[in-house]
Parts: C-alpha cells; sequence; structure tokens
C-alpha cells in the first residue's frame, strides 16, 4: 500500500498495478479502492473506474462512492446503472461533498433523458437556490422545462434558442427574481407562442402567483400538445383542490391513458376518484400507483385515508407509518 501510494503521488504508471497487488491482500482497504478508481477515472478508463467505486459502495455505503459509481457508469453509458447509483448518492446527501454538483447534474440528464422532467428540475431549483449557475445548466433548465426526453446535446439545432429562453425563464424563477422571470416569460411566449411545452412551463411559474393565469395556460398548453401529461395533470390538480372533481376527473383519466407507467397519474386519478365517491376504483389506482413507486409519500398517505374510509384500520395504520418513514427518509441531512 505505501508503494502504491508513492506511486500514485508520483504519477507512475505502475501505481494501479500496485493498488491491484494490495487490494488483493487487503479486499476492505476503502482508501485503496477510491485511489485506483481515481485513478481509472481521471484516465477515462470507465470500466475499471466503475468496478473499483461499486466495490467501494459496497463496502462503506457511502453518498461519494455512489456519486464516483454512477459518473463511471455514465461515462460508460450504462445509464440504468449510473441512475441507480447518482440516486442513491443523492439520497445519502451527496451535495454536501465535494463532487455533489457534477454527480448532481449528471443525475439531471439523465433524469432528463428518462423523461423524469420534475426531478431534473428540482435538481437544478436547488443549484440556483445555491447561486450554483452555469450555461450548462441553464441549458439543462430548458430541455426539462420544456419536456423534452434528450440530453443538451441532442436537443436539435432549430430548437436551442426556445430552450435557452426557457432555462433563462426557469432559472430567475428559481431564484425568486420574479420582475425579471415575469418578463423572460413574456419574452419566450411572445417569441415561441406555439412551441410545444412553453405554456406550460409559464403556468407552472403563475401557479406561485394566480391559479386562474396558470390554469389558462394550461389549456393553451393543450390547444397546441393534446397530449401534455403535465398539463393534463396540472388541470386535473388545480380542479380537485378547487373541489370541482367533475373537471378534474378527464383530465385524470386522461393523463393515466398517456402515462399509464407513471405513479404520479394514477395517483391523481385515485384521489380524485375517492372524492367523487368511487372508492373500489379508486383502490386499485392507489394500489397501483404504491406498486409503482414504493419509496413516493402522496400513495402512502392517500391509501391511508381510503383505508380509512373502508374500515380496513390495520391497512390505514400501516400506510401512516410508511407515509412518515418516507418522509424522514427523504428529508435532506441538513433537515434531519
Amino acid at each position: 500500500s505505501a508503494q502504491a501510494e508513492a506511486a500514485r503521488e508520483k504519477g507512475a504508471p505502475d501505481a494501479p498495478a500496485l493498488y491491484q497487488r494490495a487490494l488483493q491482500m487487503k479486499p476492505d482497504w476503502k482508501d485503496g479502492w477510491w485511489a485506483l478508481g481515481g485513478i481509472y477515472y481521471q484516465k477515462d478508463q470507465f470500466a475499471e473506474c466503475a468496478a473499483a467505486f461499486e466495490k467501494l459502495a459496497a463496502l462503506d455505503h457511502s453518498a461519494p462512492s455512489h456519486a464516483m459509481a454512477g459518473l463511471c457508469q455514465f461515462g460508460l453509458k450504462n445509464y440504468d446503472a449510473a441512475t441507480a447509483n447518482l440516486a442513491k448518492a443523492q439520497k445519502l446527501g451527496v451535495m454536501n461533498e465535494g463532487i455533489g454538483q457534477p454527480s448532481m447534474y449528471t443525475l439531471a440528464k439523465l433524469w432528463t433523458k428518462r423523461g423524469n422532467f420534475e426531478g431534473a428540475l428540482s435538481i437544478l431549483f436547488d443549484f440556483a437556490q445555491l447561486g450554483k449557475e452555469n450555461p450548462a445548466y441553464i441549458e439543462l433548465a430548458g430541455t426539462a422545462g420544456l419536456w423534452k426526453p434528450m440530453f443538451p446535446e441532442e436537443v436539435p439545432a432549430e430548437d436551442r434558442e426556445v430552450v435557452f429562453l426557457a432555462g433563462k425563464a426557469f432559472w430567475a424563477a428559481a431564484k425568486r427574481n420574479v420582475p425579471v422571470a415575469r418578463a423572460n416569460f413574456a419574452d419566450l411566449l411572445e417569441h415561441y407562442p406555439k412551441a410545444p411545452g412553453v405554456h406550460y412551463l409559464a403556468g407552472s411559474f403563475e401557479m406561485f402567483d394566480s391559479s386562474d393565469r396558470a390554469v389558462e395556460m394550461f389549456e393553451d398548453e393543450l390547444k397546441i400538445n393534446p397530449d401534455h401529461v403535465g398539463a393534463l395533470m396540472a388541470l386535473g390538480s388545480e380542479y380537485l383542490r378547487q373541489g370541482n372533481t367533475a373537471k378534474a376527473l378527464p383530465y385524470a383519466r386522461k393523463s393515466v391513458e398517456l402515462a399509464p407507467q407513471t405513479y404520479a397519474t394514477h395517483t391523481l386519478l385515485g384521489r380524485v376518484l375517492v372524492e367523487s365517491g368511487s372508492l373500489e376504483p379508486a383502490l386499485k389506482e392507489l394500489e397501483l400507483a404504491r406498486q409503482l413507486q414504493p419509496d413516493d409519500p402522496q400513495p402512502r398517505i392517500a391509501l391511508a385515508s381510503l383505508y380509512t374510509k373502508l374500515g380496513r384500520k390495520d391497512d390505514a395504520a400501516r400506510e401512516r407509518r410508511e407515509f412518515l418513514r418516507i418522509q424522514a427518509s427523504n428529508k435532506k441531512p441538513s433537515e434531519r
């Protein structure tokens, strides 16, 4: 191990081999796995890098080791493994670490590519709140905000301006600079009134100030893009909040038809059905939502309420316990 560390400090080419020999003798040497993985990462040898950090993650279950494993898997274009590792790092609080920013930016890219736009925007919102500004972040915010399931570098040339303007508007809103955000959204709507996703993003901003204007924006989005799941869910949620289940129901049903593998659509439809008095159909939707995403608290608390209505006290108590457990585990380390 001493020889390996000395070789690494000198940049000697035999450093990886020395670390491997030391790790054969002491497989639980955490610093050795970190150093070996770091050498491979700097050389873009992502397969060897991923193997080293996966070993380390199995030993210490830490945010940095999962983050580095995810970055190496991303380099290999193993996007499922990269997402799993980076999401684990996020849950463990990687933003407090030195590699927090690049790893969470990579996760936001992956979420965008996979269609988890809200997950990506949540990360970028935190970046904006922390004052971490970068043109690449703004471009990614525009890609996710306009619901484009691609990496920013894959955005067609003809769409890059609308993506950048959307990112600027989102960034100003995330920083709570309302006058600038409002001006940016007005500019976006003026130049790209027919671009898919623009009215939905603007409507999401309006929800903080005027639900009436937001509803108009969401309805305008559906005129341009009738199958925009976000706009459908936003309208269904708003009408549910207003107690108008008759208006909420068709939006909720269509969102499920368009995104049947998305737990949030089933959660919304289940909640609307509960308020409509259709308890058994609601139960089917909410239990499916729980199955699709066991670690989200919303289906759990909705099921707890529904089980209570159905007289299933033990099931209701179980879902409340799970709701509280998930809520506690989802808190940021600084909030615990």
